[in-house]
């Protein structure tokens, strides 16, 4: 009798533990991963490979090797983000009826952000500063010396730390050395833009299929323009 009400507990204990798992909603949907690309789960310790059509929620954790690469699109709007080689950053998204709130937690590595239709809050939270935007294009590099480079190609970005605000236009670079410092920010050198190497292809349509906050198995189609590897 005991030995059943221990395999009991422990089937209700799995199947909690799982229901935590997938209930969340899918954040983002990844549309290309090239190389060694690793996700890690809030709730699990082991990695797992990354391919296209991977389905991500909040707080999972992307870490990419040597020349790989990751290109991931939100699900309730046409935000993109890349993530180049050697990179490691966290999505945290809270979903608001239509929209999603993102903040993309960066640890290290280079990231370029497109935002074409925003609909939620779009952030990414380095060491140093914080940048946000309603809609524009630029890189984020986190160096593994600590300091922080905003390349904005299109549009403004705001940025913000312990030692104010500043704006970031289109053709500026702004470097963050300490997260209670103001940046450096000058005219961008067009050798320090990272290659963005793939070009662009046809358009296609991807369908996933991914579990709901109610448990619903349900079917998404995301609409891509394909990658020219």
């Amino acid at each position: 009798m005991r030995l059943s009400l221990v395999f009991l507990y422990l089937l209700l204990f799995i199947f909690s533990y799982t229901s935590l798992i997938y209930s969340a909603d899918a954040v983002a949907v990844v549309l290309n991963a090239r190389g060694k690309v690793n996700l890690y789960r809030a709730k699990e310790a082991k990695a797992q490979d990354v391919r296209k059509g991977t389905v991500l929620y909040d707080k999972d954790k992307i870490h990419t090797a040597a020349t790989s690469i990751c290109a991931i699109k939100f699900t309730d709007d046409k935000s993109l983000l890349r993530i180049k080689e050697n990179s490691t950053c966290v999505i945290e998204a809270k979903k608001e009826k239509d929209r999603t709130d993102k903040n993309i937690i960066v640890e290290v590595g280079s990231f370029l952000a497109n935002l074409v239709q925003p609909k939620g809050k779009f952030t990414i939270t380095t060491p140093t500063s914080v940048a946000s935007v309603k809609g524009t294009k630029w890189w984020t590099i986190q160096m593994m010396d600590g300091r922080t480079v905003y390349i904005c190609l299109e549009g403004l970005v705001d940025l913000e730390n312990e030692a104010g605000k500043f704006l970031l236009k289109d053709g500026q670079t702004a470097t963050f050395t300490d997260k209670n410092k103001s940046p450096e920010i000058r005219l961008t050198n067009p050798d320090e833009i990272p290659s963005d190497e793939e070009e662009t292809g046809a358009l296609k349509s991807l369908e996933i299929e991914f579990k709901d906050s109610d448990g619903q198995t349900k079917r998404m189609i995301i609409d891509y323009q394909e990658q020219k590897q």
